[in-house]
């Protein structure tokens, strides 16, 4: 692959991973908490990206293609996963609103969301599960990896070469995930006192993007 092609991919992908979707909505949710759940729902993230990324260089994009059914399943699944994580925190912002008014002083004070010790530690483990089931909620990536790869790389490079490529991809990805974390700490006191309203708030998000993939699933099943 030329210099350039590289560039322009790596620009397109920048640009896809950086726009508001489950991903990034769950990372700054998890910011307005702490930091370094934040980053670790990043990394989860990321471990998403690369699941989908191996998936598409083995064939799953031409096996989709093959097999309708495929998708719909995956839609169907991925838009009730988001479905549940709107109603998790929308319900837990709420509860948080209605709650006894507590100074807020440190990330540890804020009443804490689902995931979350009463001391406002959250497990490495459990940020880093909330990161990647995020990201394999959206079965869309991997018809959009197919869509990047057809593009943009040439079959002819071979398995390796295309492999590196996606590597390059997957590392940008974490660069952009982590920056997002990182930068909830710029404005983590404002987030911390406003985190209730941050949890309604990704949780509508969380709504509108699970809708829209469950009714693109349901549409594929009255189709089959």
């Amino acid at each position: 692959m030329a210099l350039s092609a590289l560039v322009a991919l790596m620009g397109v992908w920048f640009a896809a991973m950086a726009s508001p979707g489950p991903d990034v909505v769950q990372i700054i949710r998890l910011g307005a908490r702490s930091t370094r759940a934040a980053v670790w729902a990043a990394i989860g993230s990321t471990t998403g990206l690369v699941v989908w990324t191996v998936a598409s260089l083995a064939g799953l994009t031409a096996l989709i293609s093959a097999h309708p059914v495929i998708l719909v399943a995956l839609q169907v699944a991925g838009g009730g996963y988001l479905l549940w994580m709107a109603f998790s925190a929308i319900s837990g912002g709420i509860k948080e609103r209605r709650a006894p008014a507590t100074v807020v002083s440190t990330e540890k004070s804020a009443p804490q969301p689902r995931g979350f010790t009463p001391d406002g530690i959250i497990k490495l483990g459990t940020a880093y599960r909330m990161g990647l089931v995020s990201d394999l909620s959206n079965p869309k990536v991997v018809i959009f990896f197919g869509a990047i790869f057809a593009n943009f790389i040439d079959p002819g490079m071979g398995f390796g070469a295309n492999a590196v490529v996606g590597s390059v991809l997957i590392v940008e990805s974490l660069m952009i995930f982590v920056g997002v974390a990182l930068c909830t700490r710029a404005v983590s006191k404002w987030m911390s006192k406003n985190s209730a309203n941050v949890d309604i708030f990704s949780g509508v998000v969380f709504a509108l993007l699970g809708v829209i993939i469950l009714a693109e699933g349901i549409r594929g099943v009255l189709a089959l």
